[in-house]
């Protein structure tokens, strides 16, 4: 097995991406990984060693002009940890950090990403959006 190394960083980031999220009042839905716009199937990394998730960010193509949209980490398809949202301020950018141990991740758990969205959401024509988990993994 791999070992991580304790004078290097230890933060792994998992993106996720939705193709097209305008307006379509959606309820924690599965983002698929990056460069799989519509594969649900791919939507969940698993994740080599344990850790905690200590950030998120999130980027939308254009910047949003009605409604909200809500990115959540999610471990094993469940919701892990808090959301953040993209309204009227941040409109295209945000991210959030949390402590380590606040949630945590065990070698093997599937690290993925929900979005929603109200029937209002819209940021241009067919925003794209991505979103990155950041995990930070203990050394073995």
């Amino acid at each position: 097995m791999a070992e991580m190394d304790p004078k290097k960083s230890n933060i792994i980031p998992f993106a996720f991406y939705v193709a097209d999220a305008s307006g379509q009042s959606q309820s924690a839905t599965a983002m698929s990984g990056t460069g799989e716009a519509t594969a649900a199937d791919v939507a969940q990394q698993p994740c080599p060693w344990a850790g905690d998730i200590v950030g998120i960010s999130v980027q939308v193509e254009a910047a949003r002009t009605a409604g909200t949209l809500t990115i959540q980490p999610a471990i094993s398809g469940t919701a892990a940890a808090a959301a953040i949202t993209i309204d009227d301020d941040p409109t295209q950018y945000n991210y959030t950090t949390w402590r380590r141990g606040q949630y945590p991740v065990t070698a093997g758990q599937r690290i993925g990403c929900l979005w929603s969205s109200d029937a209002s959401w819209a940021a241009g024509t067919t925003p794209s959006v991505r979103a990155v988990v950041f995990v930070h993994v203990y050394e073995n």
